[in-house]
């Protein structure tokens, strides 16, 4: 498979995190006008803002962490040049779990849901690594 085609997940990842970002800014918009003291986003500091505000506040910086593995793997099969369609497929995978996540975090929020995608995406997430540091020590 052509190695360039991993930019696809990337973008859409990248995509989802802008949506969530913007997501993020209209429901801090919305606590504000209700009159929630906006200086709170300036130092993060006393009153916390309403649930759906903060969960959103939550699920951006959450694009933050474990994704960036997913970042990591999808360069580092580019840069080995190492794509076979499995991998593309949990790629894939991988995006579909973090949007199904999203909407969870962001909508009805059952912990119980959020958790086992969340560990699923992780499962999927390592099972890349495994097959990416095979494929490049074999």
């Amino acid at each position: 498979m052509d190695r360039e085609l991993m930019v696809l997940p990337i973008f859409a990842m990248v995509c989802l995190t802008f949506i969530v970002g913007v997501s993020m800014r209209l429901k801090r918009e919305q606590v504000v006008k209700k009159g929630f003291n906006w200086r709170y986003y300036k130092t993060f500091e006393g009153e916390k803002p309403p649930r759906d505000a903060l969960q959103a506040d939550q699920h951006f910086v959450n694009l933050f962490e474990v994704p960036v593995l997913f970042y990591t793997a999808c360069l580092t099969v580019m840069i080995l040049d190492s794509l076979t369609e499995f991998i593309f497929i949990l790629a894939w995978i991988y995006v579909l779990g973090r949007v199904l996540h999203a909407h969870i975090s962001l909508t009805h929020n059952r912990l119980l849901w959020r958790s086992r995608v969340f560990v699923g995406s992780g499962l999927v997430l390592f099972s890349m690594w495994i097959l990416i540091t095979y494929q490049a020590v074999s």
